[in-house]
Formats: structure tokens, sequence, C-alpha cells
């Protein structure tokens, strides 16, 4: 597999100053056990090891996310802008493997292994690949933002790969603290720690939400991982901000190949409210018939 093509110069040579800032954020996430096994066998080697859970299991989160702001500052000084996508995240729970214990901040750290990447625009794909080497690939989203619940609606060329829903309300407690995410790039195993503000809704048990997954090659895949249709907990987002900073290379690793997916600008990116039909979050600019909607000049 290849790294997607770069549109426009800026990522990798420094220009595209770090931390990617995201202000505003709709964030549903839910924990999923899933086979011990099976999701040893998609981690790079013996460098991390699935966090274990009873029975021969470990944990698996699915997250969907809407960004709404994202800056990142110019070599000028000024304040640059993504535009606007969804995301939606498959993440193993890891925690040092012996081939990194000893080294400076790698030893024991617990966090998460990216295995699945899916956002709305090719923008978001290339900087992702490029700086984190995080398995992107440009796909359809549709949400649903209710108060009871957060739906998504995940495709690619007209078939599904899943959909995930949150079923959270009460009370919002504070859940601030930075994140671990480990991803491979160049022959490196990438560890990223990106810092947190957030106010979470949780609810435990699994009438908390439902993954389906669907007849995509790659819903194939998420089911040999043998995951739970009924989650252990989930959580919502009521004010989510982070700041994903660059990667830090940390142990040599094979290359692990991801989903490229079709090289499309733009994704089908639309949310619906209670009573709505469904908002096109790229309306406005122009539509290529091949790769949907894209930004207008203004976005850019």
């Amino acid at each position: 597999m290849t790294v997607p093509s770069q549109q426009e110069p800026g990522y990798e040579d420094g220009r595209m100053g770090l931390p990617l800032l995201y202000h505003d954020a709709e964030v549903a996430s839910s924990y999923h056990t899933a086979s011990y096994a099976a999701v040893a066998a998609a981690l790079p080697g013996d460098l991390l090891r699935p966090l274990r859970w009873r029975g021969g299991r470990t944990l698996v989160s699915v997250h969907a996310f809407r960004y709404r702001t994202v800056t990142w500052t110019a070599p000028d000084g000024g304040t640059r802008t993504l535009a606007p996508y969804g995301e939606v995240g498959v993440t193993a729970g890891v925690v040092g493997g012996p081939a990194l214990r000893g080294r400076p901040r790698a030893g024991r750290a617990v966090g998460g292994f990216v295995l699945y990447l899916p956002v709305t625009s090719r923008e978001a794909r290339d900087v992702g690949w490029e700086l984190w080497g995080l398995p992107k690939s440009v796909a359809d989203m549709d949400f649903l933002d209710a108060p009871d619940r957060h739906r998504v609606r995940l495709s690619e060329g007209g078939t599904e790969v899943l959909t995930h829903t949150v079923r959270v309300r009460g009370p919002a407690l504070l859940g601030s603290r930075s994140r671990t995410l480990w991803s491979t790039r160049g022959g490196q195993l990438v560890e990223t720690v990106v810092p947190v503000f957030a106010w979470w809704q949780a609810r435990p048990g699994p009438g908390a939400g439902e993954l389906v997954l669907g007849a995509h090659a790659v819903a194939d895949e998420l089911r040999g991982l043998e995951l739970s249709p009924r989650p252990l907990a989930a959580f919502r987002a009521l004010e989510y901000r982070c700041a994903l900073p660059a990667g830090r290379p940390v142990a040599p690793v094979g290359t692990r190949p991801g989903h490229l997916g079709a090289d499309r600008a733009f994704g089908r990116f639309t949310v619906a409210h209670p009573g709505t039909a469904p908002l096109d979050q790229y309306a406005g600019g122009t539509t290529d018939p091949e790769s949907g909607p894209a930004r207008s000049a203004a976005q850019r």
C-alpha cells in the first residue's frame, strides 16, 4: 500500500504548525469486548499487547467525531483551518510490550492503537497519513444528533461499513486528561500524547449503545475481531477540546497496511436532528460528481 499523494504541499515539510487544535467537536464513544488473539494479530509485533479482559477477551473502542473547528498555525503566524469533517475511529486498548520496556515514556504506558480511522475529507486523510501514519480513508457519514442518542452510519461506495449508536443522558463530569495513541509511520511505532478537555456523560451496560457491522470488506475485517455488538459502557461529550501534537517515534516496526479506499476530495457528511431532514455539512460548495461536495473558496 502507498501513502496517499499530497495535493497541497506543507504537511511534512514543516509549513503546517503543530499541534492541530480541535476547538469544537461532538463525540460519542463506546467500549466493546473483542477476541484477544485476533486483536493481538492486528498489532505491530510484540511492541504492544492488548489489554486483558475476562475469558480471553480484550477491549476495543469505537468513537464517532464531528469536528466543527480545527486550526493550525502557519509560518507567518496566521491561523489556518481545516474544513469541518466527520471521523469514526476503531482503537484497540493496548499496553507497551516487552520490546518497549525501559524506554523513556514508552515503558508500560496504556493507550490505544488505531486500527481504522475513516474521515469525510481528503485533506484530513492526508494530514493524518503523512504526519502520524494514521490509517485514514475517505468515506461517507450520516449522523443523527438527538437528546437521547447519537448515531452515525458509515458507508463507502454505497455499501454500509457500520452503524454506531450511543444512548447516554444525564449529568456530565469533567474528564480532562491526556490520551496516548500509537500508530505506525515510516517503519517506526509512533507515540502521540493528546491532551483532552471534555465534559462527559456516561452510561454503563449493554443498553448504552449498539454496534452493527455491514457488508463492506472492512466490516468483515472488524467482524474477524469478534467485536461484541453491545458495549460495556458508552460516553458522550457535551463539550470536547483537544490538541494533536507531533508524534514521537519510539521503536522500529514493520509496515502495517491499512484501508486506503477511493481517492475522493470529500465524502458525504450529513447531520440530522429530530424533526429535520439531513443537513449537508458541505453545502454551499461545488459538487464533483465523482468526489461529492467540495468546499467553497471561503472555507479553503
